[in-house]
């Protein structure tokens, strides 16, 4: 009898060993536990941007436009920056909105703090300084964007000039009734203003210019009109349909 007491007190106070794979050394901070997909999203964008080299040429997308540049994605998880000071000498700052699609060049590249610094690739072929466009010469432009007010027009200029809705030709309500992005126009120069970098065209005097010669020349076959002259004519014959509802 008193041996059986004396094993089962021996088995209440034997000690319980811990699995070596459980134990830890006192006072050993426990790792935190990272998802492996985690880890692979982060090794992925790292490396992303280490990949961008300066001089790079990549498309990406403006995300937002503030008064010191232009904030473009171009899908390595962190927007670069181009400066203003890019976006004038590309002749945009004063176009270039939210949603754009451009063409960037990597300048610098900060993996660490995850900055990247853009510029805008200027072409081979230099612009144009404003300070030797001459107002009322005749150019050859090609429309790049429509507003509810204009087109914006590259004539090979440091800026795009704009032309005013009111400019394009009468009972015309918006640019999209007659010109539609890539067409290629003649307009003459307005105005240019150095200090604000403006360029101002019209299209009115020209328009009126190539009846006078058309009828001049009176020629017997018949005028086959162009585009243009079409999609005038039908904004003319739907303001007048528009006023006559009125009366």
């Amino acid at each position: 009898m008193q041996d059986e007491v004396s094993t089962a007190v021996q088995a209440q106070v034997q000690p319980t060993v811990e699995p070596p794979e459980a134990a830890s050394t006192a006072g050993e901070a426990v790792p935190e536990t990272v998802s492996k997909s985690e880890t692979t999203e982060k090794e992925k964008q790292r490396l992303t941007l280490e990949a961008l080299k300066p001089g790079m040429q990549v498309k990406g997308k403006v995300r937002s436009v503030v008064e010191f540049g232009a904030f473009v994605d171009i899908g390595v998880g962190r927007d670069g920056l181009v400066h203003v000071s890019s976006l004038k000498k590309a002749g945009v700052d004063k176009t270039i909105k939210v949603g754009d699609e451009i063409e960037v060049a990597v300048r610098r590249v900060d993996p660490e703090e995850h900055r990247i610094s853009l510029i805008i690739p200027l072409p081979k072929e230099a612009k144009i300084p404003l300070r030797e466009l001459r107002v009322g010469s005749v150019v050859t432009g090609k429309v790049v964007r429509l507003v509810d007010f204009g087109a914006f027009v590259d004539i090979g200029a440091q800026v795009d000039a704009l032309l005013h809705v009111s400019q394009i030709g009468g009972y015309v309500n918006h640019p999209s009734q007659v010109l539609k992005v890539g067409d290629e126009i003649r307009v003459r120069i307005n105005e240019v203003d150095v200090r604000k970098r403006r360029v101002s065209l019209t299209m009115r005097d020209l328009e009126e210019g190539a009846k006078e010669a058309a009828s001049e020349k009176a020629k017997p076959e018949e005028h086959i009109p162009t585009a243009f002259e079409v999609a005038l004519e039908k904004a003319r014959l739907e303001s007048r349909r528009r006023r006559t509802k009125r009366l």
